[in-house]
């Protein structure tokens, strides 16, 4: 009889074979491992190789699996709390806060674009009060008789036009700074709201699933079911609610930032109109210096686009 060879150990098993089964033909033989292969000698006398090694595509298929089943039940329950038939776990509370911060980041984005309009509206005029400055004191050069009326237009338009670079330079702090806490600080926390929500809608759906086992009829079939749904249940319940702790401790500390940061633009925001609107050069310089926002020399106005 012929065995197929596979290594040097393999050989010397099979002559020890041989000799065996000259003797008896009924003889048992157990399986022997030899490095990561099962090899196990059949009756017939052929010999089976049972590899072990688990298969990457095997593993992916599994995890491709667990993926549409999880993503099927989170649609179905998502689906199903849309058309009113679904329950779902709710936190008043959370959501009040969650509600609230959305809507709060809708109107701090309209700010933002109102400042930025104001902003660029503001450039736009200092550069034409430059203008009409450098077009007065040309005029009061060659116009004797209205030297005095042309000279003191020009010194008006550059003054105005001065105040008017500082007060941009004081909106832009403005806007840089609302902008940092809307699109950054209050967006990282509403990226933690939405993997929340998500796990909120997860767990439910398990939780639905799970329910819907334990009205069934008890068997031995369904009990392996039921151990199993348990355990989902369990898994996504705990990550549910370690989102829902992340989001609460977000919230807190985002409003005690928001609040720090809020109070001290708004001051910004209202002295620097202010001194502007009364003319007050001086009071504008001192407003920069108490934000310290620093002013290289010979910076001129830009909106704040331009900068970012």
């Amino acid at each position: 009889m012929d065995f197929p060879v596979y290594s040097s150990v393999v050989k010397e098993w099979k002559n020890s074979f041989l000799s065996v089964f000259e003797t008896s033909k009924d003889v048992g033989y157990e399986e022997e491992h030899f490095q990561d292969c099962w090899i196990t000698p059949n009756k017939c006398g052929t010999i089976t190789i049972e590899n072990e090694i688990t298969n990457p595509m095997t593993e992916k298929l599994e995890l491709a699996l667990k993926w549409s089943l999880n993503k099927y039940k989170y649609t179905r329950q998502l689906i199903s709390e849309k058309l009113g038939h679904g329950s779902r776990t709710v936190d008043l509370e959370l959501d009040y806060q969650i509600d609230i911060l959305k809507d709060n980041k809708k109107k701090y984005n309209n700010i933002l674009r109102l400042a930025q309009m104001f902003s660029s509206h503001l450039f736009h005029m200092v550069h034409i009060q430059k203008q009409l400055g450098n077009a007065f004191g040309d005029l009061s050069l060659k116009s004797l008789e209205l030297q005095k009326e042309f000279g003191r237009n020009a010194d008006t338009q550059k003054m105005v036009a001065k105040n008017g670079e500082i007060l941009c330079v004081a909106i832009n702090s403005f806007i840089e700074n609302v902008n940092t806490l809307v699109n950054k600080t209050i967006k990282d926390t509403l990226l933690t709201v939405k993997q929340y929500e998500t796990a909120r809608i997860e767990y439910d759906a398990y939780r639905t699933d799970l329910e819907e086992l334990n009205r069934g009829p008890l068997g031995p079939h369904s009990l392996p079911k039921i151990e199993e749904s348990k355990l989902l249940f369990q898994t996504y319940k705990e990550k549910y609610e370690q989102l829902r702790n992340d989001v609460i401790i977000k919230l807190k500390f985002l409003e005690e930032n928001k609040v720090k940061v809020l109070r001290s633009q708004l001051i910004l925001f209202h002295n620097a109109i202010y001194a502007y609107s009364t003319g007050n050069q001086t009071q504008l310089e001192e407003i920069l210096a108490q934000f310290h926002i620093k002013v290289k020399p010979g910076e001129k106005a830009t909106p704040w686009f331009d900068e970012y």
